[in-house]
């Protein structure tokens, strides 16, 4: 089960959207100097899935995109979750995100969003706007592949 700290509305998260980020805690990864330690405590905050219709209506008219900052502590069950989650914002023509932070490739269960962010934070190699970033931003494209947009980031 879920757990989210709190949300906002945000340019800068996804490039060309207004999103309705959404923090989500139980990370796993531990990145050392974590902009958001709050989110390593596994079920901080709010269950999500009690709130998530209404927060998502609450912002309707002013996002295009809903982004979840973070997917939990990795549970198959949270997955499919985030899933489901990113399938009701569909259904409701916003687009999704999910910033997993986890250094992997695209996996089937995240084929749901239109927006990936991969990549653990590293403060030596910074975040998605330094050049020198392992991190990257893919976005689905009209075949249903992913581009790297990370450079979108660094202007």
């Amino acid at each position: 089960m879920l757990h989210y700290t709190e949300f906002c509305l945000s340019p800068y998260e996804v490039p060309g959207e207004q999103s309705l980020c959404i923090y989500i805690s139980g990370c796993i990864n531990k990145c050392p100097n974590c902009h958001y330690p709050e989110l390593q405590m596994p079920d901080n905050g709010e269950v999500l899935s009690i709130y998530y219709a209404d927060i998502v209506e609450l912002y309707l008219e002013q996002a295009s995109c809903v982004c979840f900052l973070g997917e939990g502590t990795g549970l198959a069950e949270e997955k499919e979750e985030l899933v489901a989650y990113a399938e009701y914002a569909h259904a409701k023509n916003l687009k999704t995100c999910l910033y997993s932070g986890r250094d992997t490739f695209i996996e089937t269960w995240m084929l749901i969003f239109d927006y990936i962010k991969l990549g653990s934070y590293r403060e030596e190699l910074g975040t998605l706007d330094s050049p020198t970033t392992n991190q990257c931003m893919y976005r689905k494209n009209s075949h249903n592949r992913y581009d790297d947009i990370t450079h979108c980031f660094q202007t």
